[in-house]
């Protein structure tokens, strides 16, 4: 096993920790200090910033990345800071009209929603810009730079000002102190990203060659149009998928549903963010080489596990994470989520194979394969959920998730990207997860959850120390 693979998921690792650990303190403390209308406002607040940075930042750092690192690989600085520039330029411009766009329509806008604190509005706006700045430009440079330690740290910084300013803002000041206090994190992401990459060599060279070019514009939007277009269009057929539990079951059990996707993007954090950072940098300068597929092999197999282990747990401690992560009235989600995982596992092995497309500049797989889940769990969820609810969708992860990793596997498989002995791990681990999500299903329905708990915690708690024996090896030898 690669030292350097072990180190980068054990980093990501931690980064998805502590964004996991202080988004449940701010969470609890929000909604203790702002109850259930003032939460409303507040999600609303995060929802337009969230979908904001994306529209504003437009997934530029991934063709700062991809555009950039084969000529940081020849030491061209000069090529790769014309093509962070142009980006920048692209950035600076939608900035602009974000601004314009808040001097002119920000006022009613907030109107209609009941609210005429300026300061909220341009509250919003700054975490826009500083969080757009911070996730495109910055964050590209880090991996043009191969520095995922930079990466994590700013995020390490980002989630901790993120949590105390906000729980500090709702508890001491209500619903203005949360939404002013929304600028903190960016802020502080934007500032640590600048204070770490101003002391890198390969950082240093690029800002002092930034420069602008009309003929990296075509080169740049294409990648930002693919990863905006598929972000949208999955989007839209997750929440319209949503939007028919609500209608035909009601919010309850789309309330239920959430419980579980929340714990399934917290768990999707752990299992990407190390792998983007091992791969991303060596395979966008290098491309689809044998010794960047040795690589692949590396970080797909710790992926896998931290995956595997993940999926597992959550099936078998499922009547004790759901009262922990929300409350004890959501309990009647545990057998949701039991029928859920194993469609998880196989959906975030598929995010790590598409994850690995996107490094290599295999576009059309990587959106088609996205375009494809989407397409087949948005139609199976329409015809199913009408008579079954939130098992429809359920059903129709799982079914998706399953069909497009085969289709994706077969195509890896076929081209050389993976060997027969990840797909033998592949399969063994989603067989016994399989299994014992049958096994607990049963004792569920017979009233032997806490027994059969137990025994299916078995297979995801030896996996759990093998993780945790290579990650705390990698940070151990790191330190030294």
């Amino acid at each position: 096993m690669s030292r350097s693979a072990r180190l980068s998921m054990s980093r990501g690792a931690a980064l998805s920790l502590v964004r996991l650990i202080s988004g449940v303190i701010r969470v609890k403390v929000v909604a203790l200090a702002l109850g259930v209308g003032g939460v409303g406002i507040f999600s609303l607040a995060q929802q337009v910033n969230i979908t904001a940075v994306s529209v504003v930042g437009l997934g530029l750092a991934v063709p700062i990345i991809n555009l950039g690192r084969p000529s940081i690989a020849a030491a061209r600085f000069a090529d790769a800071g014309q093509v962070a520039g142009s980006a920048l330029a692209i950035l600076a411009l939608n900035i602009a009209v974000l601004i314009l766009a808040g001097l002119i329509a920000g006022p009613s806008l907030m109107q209609s929603y009941g609210q005429s604190d300026q300061w909220l509005l341009w509250a919003l706006i700054a975490a826009i810009i500083l969080g757009a700045a911070a996730s495109s430009f910055w964050e590209g440079l880090s991996y043009l730079s191969d520095r995922f330690d930079i990466y994590t740290k700013a995020g390490i910084a980002s989630a901790l000002a993120d949590m105390v300013c906000i729980a500090f803002g709702a508890w001491a000041y209500g619903l203005r102190g949360a939404v002013l206090a929304l600028p903190a994190g960016p802020l502080a992401l934007f500032l640590a990203y600048a204070l770490l990459l101003r002391r890198d060599r390969i950082a240093r060279e690029v800002l002092g060659k930034l420069s602008f070019s009309i003929a990296q514009l075509p080169h740049l939007m294409t990648y930002s149009a693919m990863m905006f277009g598929a972000g949208a269009l999955i989007n839209v057929g997750l929440t319209a998928a949503r939007a028919e539990v609500v209608t035909t079951t009601g919010a309850a059990a789309n309330g239920y549903l959430q419980t579980i996707t929340s714990l399934s993007g917290y768990l999707l954090s752990f299992v990407t963010t190390g792998f983007y950072g091992h791969l991303h940098a060596q395979a966008a300068a290098e491309g689809d080489t044998p010794q960047v597929r040795a690589e692949l092999k590396n970080a797909l197999r710790l992926g896998l596990l931290i995956s595997f282990t993940g999926c597992g747990a959550a099936v078998a401690l499922a009547d004790y994470l759901i009262p922990l992560f929300f409350s004890g009235e959501f309990r009647p989600a545990a057998q949701l989520m039991i029928a859920y995982m194993p469609g998880e596992f196989c959906y975030q092995a598929l995010i790590l194979l598409m994850g690995y497309q996107l490094t290599v500049s295999r576009r059309r797989r990587y959106l088609g394969w996205g375009l494809g889940y989407i397409g087949i769990l948005f139609a199976i969820a329409m015809a199913a959920i009408p008579s079954t609810g939130a098992w429809g969708y359920v059903g129709a992860h799982v079914v998706a998730s399953a069909a497009m990793l085969s289709i994706a596997g077969f195509t890896c498989r076929r081209t050389g990207q993976i060997d027969p002995s990840l797909v033998r791990l592949l399969l063994g681990l989603f067989g016994t997860l399989v299994v014992v999500s049958g096994v607990l299903g049963y004792g569920h329905s017979h009233g032997l959850a806490r027994s059969t708990a137990l025994v299916g915690l078995l297979p995801f708690a030896i996996s759990g120390l093998i993780l945790a024996k290579e990650l705390l090896g990698a940070f151990r030898s790191s330190s030294r």
